[in-house]
């Protein structure tokens, strides 16, 4: 299956790449962007061809990979739709977490497959990238005739994919959030507050670094339940309370919920304790 890509960016040049180095029945023509600048250093990357419109690229693609920011995603697909190319039994996937493979209004009338795939994977390095993508999960939905020939594909070349229903792509994107953006989040407010201590940031971060991989490397090894610990798991309401004395605000209501979080999972660890007076309390 030849593929092409619309949008040169991380993303792009990272699964282009990797689909072209395990090679199993994927051929990259090339790369189309508005910079051709960017499309010409993707194609120099991947060894590919560098294109000079989305029509050159489809008419070289049997799937062409819409690799751009979401809100172009919809342009792109119409100005597609304007070229004088046959779209029936080409693939148009793109790469969104958030929109939905229908974006592509009329794909399927026209007997086009339309695909969303989207890599559980922080991309911060278009270069470097390319050799961890394969180790993440890719959701994947959509609907057409090659669907299943695509998905066998993708299998083929070493990917975890699986498949989601459109109506939870939403939900899946704020999960995908919560693990990646919030946790950011999260470790920022640990370390104002260990500033408000005062730490010096680059001694707060150095300090938080073992405490935060040793709890994310627990949870993935034991599960969520068996991997908690604190005053939240040992039902220490005292403690708990001067917490909450001690913050103020958003600060305050962060640690509140959260910990209410962590207690839901603190009584399926220990039923035998009372949690009641911490519940009140939160």
């Amino acid at each position: 299956m030849k593929i092409g890509f619309i949008g040169a960016g991380r993303v792009g040049c990272a699964l282009g790449k990797y689909l072209k180095e395990k090679g199993a029945g994927f051929s990259l023509t090339g790369y189309y962007s508005k910079s051709i600048a960017s499309a010409r250093g993707a194609a120099q990357f991947t060894d590919s061809h560098c294109y000079e419109t989305p029509e050159a690229l489809l008419a070289d693609s049997e799937a062409v990979f819409v690799t751009t920011p979401d809100g172009a995603v919809a342009s792109v697909w119409k100005e597609l739709c304007r070229c004088k190319i046959p779209m029936r039994d080409k693939l148009l996937v793109h790469c969104s977490g958030v929109l939905t493979s229908s974006i592509c209004a009329d794909a399927e009338s026209m007997g086009v497959t339309q695909v969303s795939l989207h890599p559980l994977y922080a991309i911060s390095d278009r270069w470097e990238s390319c050799k961890v993508i394969g180790k993440a999960l890719f959701t994947i939905e959509g609907s057409g005739p090659r669907l299943e020939e695509f998905h066998e594909l993708l299998s083929a070349n070493g990917l975890m994919l699986q498949r989601l229903k459109a109506d939870k792509k939403i939900t899946y994107h704020a999960a995908a959030t919560t693990a990646s953006n919030l946790m950011i989040g999260l470790g920022e407010l640990a370390i104002s507050l260990l500033e408000d201590c005062g730490f010096q940031r680059p001694y707060a971060m150095a300090a938080l670094r073992p405490l935060m991989q040793g709890n994310l490397d627990a949870m993935m090894e034991k599960g969520t339940t068996e991997a908690l610990t604190g005053p939240a798991e040992r039902a220490d309401v005292e403690t708990v309370e001067r917490h909450l004395q001690a913050l103020t605000g958003e600060e305050r209501e962060i640690y509140r919920l959260l910990t209410k979080k962590i207690v839901a999972l603190a009584e399926k660890k220990h039923p035998e304790r009372d949690y009641g007076p911490l519940e009140r309390l939160l």
